[in-house]
């Protein structure tokens, strides 16, 4: 699988620059106490990161999994709309500026970065930490629900904030957050039932506005994992772990996968691939390609001797292809 890593200078960067503030026993506690804190509470409606111990340690702790999904989204948005040049972004639920620093290193056109986040200590660490990295950036301290702009942003990101919020008023916010959107907005949520539903609900409301869809659906119509129970639309990315995220997270292994769901809306028409790979193809004679389709969700069966063997021997799941 493919990894999509914070790059080793910018890592090395922030753990060095969090490791002067907090030993390593502080930031240990800290993640475990925000950890148990989101299980009990069982949803991120009412979790607040409390104090900058706690924004450190969540940056070192979910800052590379968020960064690489962000970074693969933003990746498959560069393949569809290859003429895309944003040069205006507002990161909306920014956090420490996670997805904005992911466009950076996907869009080198970006000039300026507008960055509301609500909560205090993520904001700070962000401006610290993370605005370096980026060009002009404008931080301001607001929440989806309060948020106000007349412009409009050439690429809007939400990333992990719709599953916060409450289902009233859900669509007011997503025609706020488009009306701000001059040519793409990409919504990514968690990978799992309740975050699939999330983008479910944003997928409804995009084609009751006619908007276009660039990725990952390869088609307009219904979902086909709309209403099953056993699967749902996600995918999967891996991101290498730092010796400081070992400890913080616990586990050896030298790698981490972060499940996601994601929508990409575009201003303009895009030709779509044909199929988007939804599950890790299996096999070899014949390769099996779980995919999405102008047939809905199917297996395909492709022999060796078959055109698409070579198209799809080297693709992962989340990729998209044509037929």
């Amino acid at each position: 699988m493919t990894q999509y890593s914070l790059p080793h200078v910018i890592r090395d960067n922030l753990e060095q620059n969090i490791l002067r503030d907090f030993d390593l026993k502080s930031l240990v506690q800290a993640s475990e106490s925000v950890s148990l804190r989101y299980r009990r509470e069982g949803s991120k409606q009412n979790f607040q990161i409390q104090n900058e111990v706690e924004a450190l340690s969540y940056i070192v702790a979910r800052l590379p999994a968020t960064y690489a999904s962000n970074t693969r989204v933003l990746s498959e948005i560069q393949n569809i709309a290859s003429d895309f040049s944003p040069s205006t972004v507002l990161d909306i639920g920014a956090g420490p500026a996670t997805a904005s620093l992911a466009a950076q290193h996907i869009f080198s056109s970006l000039q300026s970065y507008t960055l509301v986040e609500p909560n205090t200590h993520l904001r700070r660490a962000g401006e610290r930490l993370i605005a370096p990295y980026l060009n002009k950036a404008d931080w301001q301290s607001a929440s989806i629900e309060n948020f106000k702009t007349e412009k409009q942003f050439d690429l809007v990101l939400s990333s992990y904030v719709l599953n916060e919020i409450s289902s009233q008023n859900f669509n007011n916010h997503l025609d706020k957050l488009w009306s701000a959107c001059g040519g793409v907005m990409c919504i990514i949520e968690p990978g799992t039932p309740h975050g699939a539903s999330v983008i479910g609900q944003v997928r409804d409301w995009a084609l009751s506005q006619n908007i276009n869809i660039l990725a990952p659906c390869p088609h307009e119509h219904i979902c086909p994992l709309k209403n099953m129970d056993a699967r749902w639309c996600h995918f999967s990315v891996r991101t290498e772990r730092s010796k400081l995220h070992k400890h913080l997270k616990g586990g050896d292994a030298g790698f981490e996968d972060e499940k996601f769901s994601y929508l990409v809306l575009s201003r303009s028409p895009t030709l779509k691939p044909s199929y988007r790979i939804i599950g890790h193809p299996t096999g070899t004679k014949p390769r099996e390609v779980q995919v999405c389709g102008k047939n809905g969700a199917e297996t395909l069966k492709i022999s060796k001797s078959h055109p698409l063997h070579n198209v799809t021997k080297k693709l992962e799941w989340g990729d998209g292809f044509n037929d």
